[in-house]
């Protein structure tokens, strides 16, 4: 009895896999290409600059921090959602106006709150990246590449990465 209902169990798995995998391929005849009008939304927020590179830092020396100006280039405004780092030795500020928020880091090493901060249209804010040289502690020195990533309430992502060659 048993083994007759785990079999039909695994047909019924196996029929719906199968019928499932046959639909979706029916719908993917062609690619799907953003009109212009799409493509530009997609490229709303834009940075003066995405990389930054802080040449050899030393640890004994402390944290080092760089500024980047994003801009809404659409003419509807943007809600930016959150901001995150690829590493817990970096940190990200959101600062528009006299407004501060943060610092925002990387998930899952404590709290990282939402932004959820509007952007209007045609207006900037700055991200302030913070880097740590000593956050790793001895073992941390060497080149390291690191990553910031601002998206918005419609989950698109902008990257920004930071980089040094970090000395004891």
């Amino acid at each position: 009895m048993k083994k007759g209902l785990l079999l039909l169990s695994l047909i019924g798995v196996l029929a719906i896999l199968f019928f499932a995998g046959e639909s979706a391929s029916q719908g993917k005849t062609e690619a799907v290409v953003p009109s212009q009008n799409e493509a530009s939304a997609l490229q709303a927020l834009t940075l003066t600059d995405t990389h930054f590179d802080f040449g050899t830092i030393s640890m004994q020396d402390g944290k080092v921090m760089h500024s980047f100006t994003v801009t809404n280039k659409s003419e509807s405004p943007i809600s930016i959602r959150k901001i995150t780092t690829s590493c817990m030795c970096t940190e990200a500020l959101f600062v528009q106006g006299d407004a501060r928020k943060g610092p925002f880091g990387m998930p899952g090493h404590g709290s990282v709150p939402l932004v959820n901060e509007t952007v209007p249209a045609q207006e900037s804010f700055t991200v302030e990246v913070v880097f740590d040289p000593s956050a790793h502690g001895p073992a941390g020195v060497g080149k390291i590449e690191r990553a910031v990533f601002v998206e918005d309430a419609k989950g698109d992502v902008q990257t920004i990465t930071i980089k040094a060659l970090v000395t004891p």
